[in-house]
């Protein structure tokens, strides 16, 4: 899928601004990749250029590509695929911006070493980087953030501290920067990412306006937006939604349900469960399904345990269901994930 903004965006007399050019714009997926984070950055680019042409008329452009490692179709979480690009169809000099997407792929993307090299020979020739929840393991495993603050999805926070020592950790940040490079917290938040992208290059006014004609509900920012107060009550709905998380990743072995999550902090399920995917992006059955599959994909990966042992371990009951989930989400049977993240 290539994705082509034939409108223009130019804020009158910001000297930031290089009207000469097009801004490219490469969306690197890989399997399992969440479409939100491909339509959502797509969209701040692409619509929003087009609906804000008429206010801000000029001449700089933004052209966005689907790209992945050998082209072709990517099936996305939502079971609907996405046409891409190959890395090696494109010219080492094309791209302002690289955004590496979310997805489970990302955990087997970041130790293959022909990506890594294409990354790390694009690093110097690109303006940005900018990577969401997931992909922070693939520009860490690329060396981009050596010495650098970046942050991803509490739940793997330690997991991205073990894995890549040398970055500093920024456990509150929902969207981080340093250096040019972009990290955020959890998926579904490429909108807000390209949001602040988008704010870097035309300014406050433009993204502001971007994010109006997007209806973009609630903006993730570090700051509110100026026109649009917080609701009072928004901190404490936060923070129960925060506490049911940590409740799921401390309780994920049982057989729990997402009652008992909501009884635990007194909401209703139908409030819980709408507030949650406000908060998260994920329905609450689909967090802790994704928190039970990284951390059987966790001990798959650093035991010698039988899969049977590792469903119980996990909340999943028998290797039979781990195996239909994982041929469901990811593409292979656990006995191969294993065999392909352990060779030896």
């Amino acid at each position: 899928m290539d994705i082509e903004c034939i409108k223009t965006l130019e804020v009158i007399g910001d000297s930031r601004l290089d009207t000469s050019s097009t801004r490219h714009i490469g969306i690197i997926v890989f399997e399992g990749v969440v479409l939100a984070d491909v339509v959502g950055a797509a969209d701040v680019f692409c619509i929003g250029d087009k609906l804000m042409s008429t206010v801000f008329p000029g001449t700089t452009r933004y052209s966005v590509s689907v790209l992945s490692i050998s082209g072709g179709m990517i099936m996305s979480s939502a079971s609907v695929q996405i046409m891409t690009s190959s890395l090696a169809s494109v010219g080492t000099h094309q791209f302002d911006t690289l955004l590496i997407a979310s997805g489970t792929g990302n955990f087997d993307a970041y130790r293959d070493p022909d990506l890594i090299a294409w990354l790390q020979q694009m690093r110097s020739k690109v303006r940005r980087v900018a990577a969401i929840c997931t992909g922070v393991f693939v520009i860490g495993a690329a060396g981009f953030l050596n010495n650098r603050r970046a942050t991803t999805h509490w739940a793997l926070l330690d997991k991205l501290a073990r894995e890549f020592p040398l970055i500093k950790i920024d456990r509150e940040a929902q969207i981080s920067e340093d250096d040019g490079i972009f990290t955020s917290c959890d998926v579904g938040m490429a909108t807000d990412l390209a949001l602040r992208l988008l704010e870097n290059d035309l300014g406050p006014t433009v993204a502001r306006r971007v994010a109006q004609s997007l209806v973009v509900c609630q903006r993730r920012r570090d700051t509110p937006t100026v026109n649009q107060a917080s609701p009072t009550n928004a901190p404490v709905k936060a923070s129960k939604i925060h506490k049911a998380s940590l409740w799921f990743v401390e309780h994920l072995a049982e057989s729990i349900s997402v009652v008992d999550a909501a009884n635990y902090v007194s909401m209703s399920e139908r409030n819980f469960v709408r507030q949650f995917k406000r908060e998260t992006g994920q329905t609450p059955h689909d967090f802790l399904l994704n928190l039970r599959l990284e951390a059987v994909r966790q001990q798959l990966t650093e035991t010698d345990l039988p899969v049977d042992k590792i469903a119980r371990r996990c909340g999943l009951f028998s290797g039979e269901h781990v195996a239909k989930l994982f041929r469901k989400h990811m593409w292979t049977s656990p006995t191969e994930y294993r065999k392909g993240i352990r060779p030896n």
